[in-house]
Formats: C-alpha cells, structure tokens, sequence
C-alpha cells in the first residue's frame, strides 16, 4: 500500500527551504488571507466536529442496529477501508480539480452520512454509509491539510499546528454537543441538528478557501532524498496515529485495572492526553518558528517517550495521568509538523504518503496491542510506543537534519 501510494510523488520533486519566517520576519496579512485562514480554521473545526459527533452517536447507532460486537466492528473497519480508498485518491482528485473544490464537495458527503449511519436499519446499508463516510473524511482530510500548507506558503508563517489545534478543539465540541443533542433529542434528531449547525458553519466560509495549490512540490534535483523523507515522516505520523489509538482504546482498561481507578473515571485518561495535545497546538507553531522543525520533532518525540514511561511504571492512577497529559504534550506538534513539511515537499502526493505510511503502521500495531496486553501486561503497550517513537523520531529527525 505505501509503495504504491508513494509511486504518487514525482521524481523530480525535493525538499524545499522552509517558507517559515523567524518571528521579526513575520508577514503582514492581508485582509483576504485573513478570510483565508478563517475559513481553513473552520473546515478543521467541522472536519474534527463531525467525527466527533459521529463518536458520540455509537451507542445509539449500534443498540438500533441490533447487531453483535463482531458484526458492529467489522462495519466500523469499513470506515478503515473507505480512509484506504481516499489516500488513493485524493491525490488525482486534487489535481484535477484543486483542493478547495475537494474540500467544497467532500465536506458536505461526510456530514450527511453522519446522519444517515443513524436512519439506518440494514446492517450491510449501514455499512455501507460508513465506507463513504471513510472515503469522504478522508479525501476532506488530504484536501483541507493541503489548503493549510498553501496557507502557509503564501503566509510564510507556521500555522499547521493552530489549525490542527481547532481540529482537536472541534472533536472535542462534537463529542459534548452530540452527546447533549443525543441524550435530549433522540439520535437521529441530534445528528440532524448538529449536522445542521456545522453545515451552516461549513457554507459560510468556504467561497473563502485558497483557490491556489499544486498537487506536487517544488522541482528540484534530489528526488530520492524527498521520497524517503515523506516514508520516513509516514512513519513517525503512524506512531502518533498508534499513540492516540493505544490510549483511547487502552487507557481505560488501564486505569481501572492496573491502577484500580474507579470506572466512572475510566475516560480521565484519554482527556488528560486530548486535552493537552489541544491546548499545545495553540502554541505549537510559535515554538516551531522559534527554535524549527527538527529540534522541535527531537524535543516533542523525548517528551512522548517520558510521558510513556511515566504511565507504564506508575504505581497509582494519578502519576499515570500525569504521564498522559505529558505524552499529549509531545504528540501535539509533531504529525502538524510532518504534514507541513510533506506539504512543501510533495504538495498533495506529499501529505497523502505521510497519510498512507502512517494508517499501514497504525493498522498493523493495533491487532499488536491486544497480543501483547494478553501475553504479558498492559503496561507494555505503552513500552512498546516508547521504542516505536525513539525509532521513527530518530530516523525522522536524522533525514530531516540532512536535508
């Protein structure tokens, strides 16, 4: 899957310098590319607000269904597959019709199908509305994080990770006002209004997205060097994909097993870490201007590997979370930081082979997690993401450092 997506990027494609400037540099805004933004900050904010909405919607979704735990999870893995559809084509889609199109159509399919998986009845439709809310999500994805590396190419200014921070912020909007919407208003009732709020948001910004943007990168004379740094960057954005799995899915289990916490208090350990990570995406394109991308990679992925230390050692449940809210501080700036310079790299191609690279990683290490836990302790699992990010953070800062 990687070779293939990688294949994407053209051979004369390289690194470029960095477009960021230092702090006494910064760019005056023009009132245009200051629409620009808010309309970028928005399409993350709706793009991070449906799938949390979408999370908050599960248990309806599934008690309506009537379905086993097996049956629900295989129509969840369509979502997987519906994201393997995209990253294989976002690419050409972009290309032929330019990421703000992109986005203009994907936004408004991924938003319907949150409220379609709740009218369904028939398990194999329902799974069927998940494939498009995958492959929608996704193409959307690609589209939008390509007008954030146009932005900050015509800016020249970091702004990756604020705008990865109002995703995080809008996850976490959808999450509670879904959850509201769903507990006082039914569930197909709730995900109709709320899909109904974030459409509103949605329209109103997007004559406003970035018309410019090429699919590829800047020519130059190093191609190989470009293409391992994006499979390298792939990589490292997989282990962050993994480190949020790893703690949404485990922690739980985690905290009131191993730690013996109380299970109303079961999701402390996965808002410690979001919580964070959010909080320091606020600040996380200040500090990559201040001290730039590979120290910052070096320092976030040393921070993440504390963090994991800290809570597979811990002996009681509030050291553990003070592990979590470090590792959301580590993980916070490091995949907006791989996209953006995937972005200057490759353009689209780029940031679809980060994509690519990092969900074939997350994939393969999620069934790991369980094997492990069960042969050994859960406790492992988080060991084991300390040695996965020394690894890619190591290699990634090593290529990134040569070039």
């Amino acid at each position: 899957m990687v070779s293939l997506i990688a294949r994407h990027v053209t051979g004369d494609q390289t690194l470029l310098e960095s477009p960021i400037r230092s702090a006494g540099q910064a760019a005056v805004a023009s009132p245009n590319a200051s629409r620009s933004r808010t309309a970028i900050f928005s399409t993350f904010f709706v793009h991070g607000s449906a799938f949390g909405t979408w999370s908050s919607l599960i248990p309806t979704v599934k008690a309506r269904l009537s379905i086993s735990e097996s049956q629900f999870g295989w129509s969840l893995f369509m979502i997987v597959v519906g994201s393997l559809l995209a990253m294989l084509a976002s690419r050409s889609l972009i290309a032929r019709f330019g990421s703000r199109q992109v986005v203009r159509v994907a936004g408004p399919i991924l938003l319907t199908t949150v409220v379609l998986a709740t009218f369904t009845h028939v398990p194999f439709v329902f799974a069927l509305v998940l494939l498009v809310l995958g492959l929608a999500g996704n193409t959307m994805d690609v589209a939008m994080n390509a007008q954030a590396v146009e932005a900050e190419r015509s800016s020249e200014r970091a702004l990756m990770s604020s705008f990865h921070a109002m995703w995080s912020l809008g996850g976490l909007t959808g999450a509670v006002l879904g959850g509201l919407l769903v507990k006082n208003a039914g569930g197909s009732l709730g995900a109709f209004i709320a899909v109904v709020l974030l459409s509103a948001l949605f329209e109103a910004n997007q004559g406003k997205l970035l018309a410019a943007g090429s699919p590829h990168g800047t020519v130059a004379a190093r191609p190989l060097s470009a293409k391992w740094l994006l499979i390298v960057a792939g990589m490292l954005a997989g282990v962050c994909m993994s480190t949020d799995a790893a703690v949404r899915d485990w922690s739980p289990l985690y905290l009131t097993g191993n730690l013996a916490l109380d299970l109303g208090y079961s999701g402390v350990g996965y808002g410690a870490f979001a919580s964070s990570m959010a909080l320091c995406r606020l600040a996380g394109d200040r500090v990559r201007t201040s001290v730039g991308e590979r120290q910052l990679l070096a320092i976030s992925a040393c921070l993440a590997i504390i963090g994991l230390a800290i809570v597979a050692f811990a002996k009681v449940a509030p050291i553990a979370l003070s592990g979590f809210v470090l590792l959301g501080i580590g993980v916070a700036n490091i995949f907006p930081t791989l996209l953006s310079m995937a972005g200057r790299r490759g353009g689209a191609s780029g940031i679809v082979v980060v994509f690519a690279t990092g969900y074939v990683i997350a994939l393969a290490a999620a069934p790991s997690f369980g094997t492990l836990a069960e042969a050994t302790s859960l406790a492992n699992i988080y060991l084991l993401l300390a040695a996965m990010f020394a690894l890619a953070g190591t290699a990634a800062v090593h290529i990134a450092s040569r070039n």
